[in-house]
């Protein structure tokens, strides 16, 4: 639906029809940009979502743990290329990019939203945790960013 416009004239109104239509292209663009990782996501979660997924006693991956995990994939930036998605046997979700075996970045995505993450981009090594509160460290995107630039 669009705006309020304080324009009464016919162009007003076309105007601000464009704009609606040009908003909600936009919106469309950037959920789907991501489709493909929240369809990783869901059949990960589906394959892991039972008690000994694993066959060796893996914990289930609750929804709880689920839904954090897509909220943390809809705050990275399109900018970045996918993870690969899985379930961990703590019940946690993973999130991995890796372009060489010494440029890597993994994050465990825990149901209680805190999310603990390591990267290892030549001899650097760096890790740390936080609560996921709906915002991603610039120091996490900015080490998934170095892995995949060379």
């Amino acid at each position: 639906m669009p705006t309020a416009t304080t324009g009464f004239s016919h162009e007003a109104a076309l105007l601000d029809s464009s704009e609606y239509d040009i908003r909600q292209s936009n919106l469309r663009t950037v959920t789907q940009s991501r489709q493909v990782d929240f369809e990783d996501l869901w059949d990960a979660w589906k394959l892991c979502s039972s008690p000994n997924w694993d066959g060796d006693g893996a914990r289930e991956v609750e929804q709880d743990c689920y839904r954090v995990a897509y909220r943390f994939i809809e705050e990275i930036p399109t900018s970045l290329p996918s993870p690969t998605i899985s379930g961990e046997p703590d019940g946690h979700i993973n999130l991995e990019w890796y372009s060489a075996s010494r440029r890597t970045v993994s994050v465990s995505i825990s149901p209680d939203g805190t999310v603990y993450w390591a990267s290892l981009i030549g001899t650097e090594r760096m890790r740390a945790a936080f609560h996921f509160t709906g915002e991603l460290p610039k120091t996490l995107l900015s080490s998934i960013a170095r892995v995949n630039a060379g």
